[in-house]
């Protein structure tokens, strides 16, 4: 759903829902079908809800995922 963040190497299987302004850790593998409320910390193998987010850190996920993005571009850019 709208406002995740999944880290880097994270695998999400099929069928699997993550909720709103969610958070799936580096590494983390979510298996087939798995649902995470909204707002969650999902991290492990096999993923489970660690903790809910708090406002500060939903309120960040914006500026993280704006931060991949740009480096991304740059490592596109200096490879080119």
């Amino acid at each position: 759903e709208d406002g995740c963040l999944v880290g880097m190497s994270a695998t999400i299987m099929n069928g699997s829902v993550i909720g709103t302004q969610s958070l799936v850790a580096a590494g983390a593998l979510v298996l087939e079908g798995t649902v995470v409320p909204p707002r969650s910390l999902v991290a492990g193998v096999p993923a489970k809800v660690r903790r809910e987010l708090t406002d500060e850190e939903v309120a960040s996920l914006g500026t993280n995922s704006a931060t991949y993005v740009e480096l991304a571009a740059k490592h596109r850019d200096a490879t080119a």
